[in-house]
């Protein structure tokens, strides 16, 4: 096959995807209403620029009633796009992020950031006990296990316990709820107990047998905890999708949940909510405070599939309230960063090089087409799905330009592919900070009254909830702009990172970009007016950020060590907690991986941060729970206590994995000067292996400690199989409790 004949070939393909139902724009048909707020489009005229494109589909509209939002799912229908990729990792077609760049935390996928109910301490608890990291204070988040200072609540499998846990010494069971589908997280607000999660047995009622629309569905369920030895269920909800997140700030629980599903006609168009067996109604003119009928949100973009995200409130102190919420139409997965005051839900866009050439061909191809041509293909454009497939339009526009095409001399196709390519390259150059963005949406909250702000949107993707930030009024936001690579340039594009600033309309007011070419951000630690980014590539650069002045933030000192941190803790404003993964130079002069390294930095000279002391343990395999979620993290300042559950493992010969040697929790007493290991607690009796648990994506052993928390002077350290307190002084153990009850009036089942 022949230059021409190629470059003829690649034209055709291409402008298929361009005009074969691939076209950026909804279709719009002469008897096609249009719903308020979108424009119509006339059959003749041209699509946006992709600049355009983008705003459009970054731009939130609402639905005045739900006939609309069934009329724009009929219409709209999904179909397969190849123009916007959301939360991918990737892009389509021959562009492609560098997947091998990602962070553990990313690639572990796992939102970190759970906090311990700030309850008072009731009857004879304690005044000192911990919370388990809180990333904004008055901001609680959800957790397998929450203590008041008198009693313990702890999720073990499907079971949950509720363990009078102060004095230690007389530590004892009081009752136990086993659950039929397991628990994910639980909240306590006072005397209410909340627990949530996956609701597999919602299958098989009679009720969920009458939908035709098939979801999965989020339990979520309040207990009377009054009489902690007899705890009562008093409210048992069911929300239609999976759960993604949720905060509590006062006594509301701000509950979100996702549901990839099809539209039905004659079903509800939003995601249900089953209350106590029953669908709650969507009729709020009955006056029934149980009707649910939230707004709903959508984007003027190409859906790929409709994810319903819903964000409901939910009174966790009074049952008669009704569910408060707002629905939104994106399409893909989210992260979400909680101040008191404001939620802020973000995902991930992408733009593809097919959306790249469908500009191009509609500029350089469609011009050149006669004018009944382009009549014909508009035409084919607006008809309905149902009269003409896509792969039926996709033919028959084909037929059009395949004619164009043989009509033009060999030179004239050649001369044809060079300028579709020049188009192509340059179109690339200009919009490469288009490719990859991450959308900011914000959501006012006070008393469970949501209210929805305002969007923004930078360069990059973000890591997790700790890459954002709210401060005096200002949003900061750290992301990565992931390496790509694509046959319009000559060399692939590496990575970089950047810091932005937003003011309360999340309209950019600073930045820094470009820092570490080549690296990706493994963590970030906002602290009032600075930032702390760890990047990695072969080394750790741990930059130190002044953010004092919003519109004008720039880096101030930079620290490059060895190995990286996963995550940043402060001990104080001057001193830092990294905990992460040491590395060395492997044989072939790439980076290898070893041990778990704790580090302390001391930041008080901001231009020269130093690493003031480093403790590894274990080698190459050597784990840890907290390396991905910082609840497993706990630090006492006051105590000088850091208590974090390892995996460890120690090689003879320095090569590969060695042999399991420890698992449990490690201790240490740390201050300014460095970190001092007190002991370790093990949870393994000895080293026996025990069943495997699958919890949250990951396969651990019953006998894996998961969290550390105190109550005055005794550690208490928590897996599946095992409550165990020990003196913080000496670590010595005061008692063990194995989380039994199998039998008795405090076992109650909940479906």
């Amino acid at each position: 096959m022949n230059k021409t004949t190629i470059k003829s070939v690649a034209i055709i393909a291409a402008f298929m995807f361009v005009l074969g139902g691939c076209s950026l724009l909804p279709k719009i048909t002469p008897t096609t209403k249009i719903l308020p707020k979108i424009k119509p489009v006339a059959k003749t005229e041209l699509p946006k620029n992709i600049t355009e494109q983008l705003a459009a589909q970054t731009k939130i509209k609402k639905f005045e009633n739900y006939d609309e939002l069934k009329e724009f799912l009929e219409q709209g229908a999904v179909e397969q796009s190849y123009g916007l990729s959301y939360d991918r990792g990737f892009m389509q077609g021959e562009m492609m992020l560098d997947s091998t760049m990602i962070a553990p935390t990313a690639m572990k996928s796992m939102e970190a950031g759970q906090a311990i109910s700030e309850a008072t301490g009731l009857g004879a608890g304690s005044d000192d006990f911990s919370t388990t990291n809180v990333q904004v204070k008055g901001v609680d988040e959800a957790d397998i296990i929450k203590t008041d200072g008198k009693y313990i609540y702890a999720v073990s499998q499907n079971n949950l316990f509720i363990v009078d846990a102060h004095p230690a010494d007389n530590a004892q069971i009081l009752s136990k709820i086993a659950f039929e589908s397991r628990p994910q997280d639980i909240y306590i607000n006072g005397d209410s107990l909340i627990v949530f999660g996956h609701d597999d047995q919602i299958f098989k009622t009679e009720l969920y047998k009458s939908f035709v629309r098939r979801s999965n569905y989020a339990f979520f369920k309040v207990f009377d905890i009054t009489d902690r030895k007899n705890p009562k269920q008093v409210r048992d909800l069911d929300f239609e999708g999976n759960y993604s997140n949720s905060r509590m700030i006062g006594d509301y629980v701000y509950f979100v949940t996702q549901n990839h599903n099809y539209y039905y006609d004659n079903e509800m168009p939003v995601p249900r909510i089953v209350e106590d067996g029953k669908v709650m109604t969507q009729n709020c003119a009955l006056n029934s405070v149980r009707c649910y009928m939230p707004d709903v949100y959508y984007f003027d973009m190409p859906y790929q599939s409709y994810n319903f995200t819903s964000v409901n409130a939910i009174n966790v102190q009074d049952n008669s309230k009704a569910v408060a919420g707002d629905v939104y139409l994106l399409s893909g997965n989210q992260n979400m960063y909680v101040s008191q005051n404001n939620i802020y839900i973000t995902y991930t866009k992408h733009i593809s090089e097919y959306q790249l050439m469908m500009e191009v061909m509609k500029e350089v191809v469609y011009p050149k087409l006669s004018i009944k041509d382009q009549e014909r293909i508009a035409k084919i454009e607006v008809v309905e799905n149902f009269i003409l497939s896509q792969n039926e339009k996709m033919n028959k526009i084909n037929y059009i330009v395949e004619r164009y095409i043989s009509s033009l001399t060999d030179g004239d196709q050649d001369k044809l592919g060079d300028e579709v390519e020049k188009n192509l390259k340059q179109k690339y150059v200009d919009i490469s900070k288009e490719l990859e963005k991450t959308v900011i949406h914000k959501i006012a909250v006070s008393d469970g009254a949501l209210e929805y702000k305002t969007y923004g949107e930078v360069t990059g993707q973000i890591l997790n909830q700790f890459s954002m930030d709210e401060n005096n009024g200002y949003f900061r936001i750290a992301t990565t702009k992931n390496r790509t690579w694509s046959r319009f340039d000559n060399e692939s594009q590496e990575s970089y990172n950047n810091l932005y600033v937003l003011d309360e309309n999340l309209k950019q007011v600073g930045a820094i970009e470009n820092l570490a070419e080549g690296e990706r951000i493994y963590s970030v630690r906002f602290m009032q007016s600075r930032a702390y980014m760890v990047t990695f590539k072969q080394i750790d650069p741990l930059f130190v950020i002044d953010l004092a002045d919003p519109k004008n933030p720039k880096v101030l000192g930079e620290l490059k060590i060895p190995g990286y941190s996963n995550y940043l803790h402060p001990y104080d404003d001057t001193t830092l907690i990294g905990f992460g993964k040491d590395t060395g130079e492997s044989e072939w002069g790439g980076v290898r991986v070893e041990g778990l390294k704790l580090s302390l930095f001391d930041v008080s000279n901001v231009s020269e941060p130093k690493e003031v002391d480093v403790y590894v343990m274990g080698d190459a395999g050597s784990d840890s729970i907290a390396l991905y979620d910082h609840k497993a993290f706990l630090f006492s300042k006051d105590k000088n206590l850091l208590s974090i559950p390892v995996s460890i493992r120690e090689s003879l010969d320095g090569r590969g994995w060695g042999k399991m040697t420890f698992s449990g929790a490690a201790v240490f007493k740390v201050d300014k000067t460095g970190f001092e290991l007190k002991g370790k607690i093990d949870h393994s009796d000895g080293g026996r292996i025990s069943d495997r648990d699958y919890w949250r994506g990951y396969n651990y052993y019953d006998n894996t400690v998961k969290r550390s928390l105190y109550i005055d002077d005794v550690l208490y350290t928590f897996s599946n199989k095992y409550l165990k307190m020990n003196n913080l002084d000496d670590l010595e153990l005061v008692k063990n409790l194995e989380l039994k009850k199998d039998s008795g009036s405090d076992f109650e089942v909940v479906n």
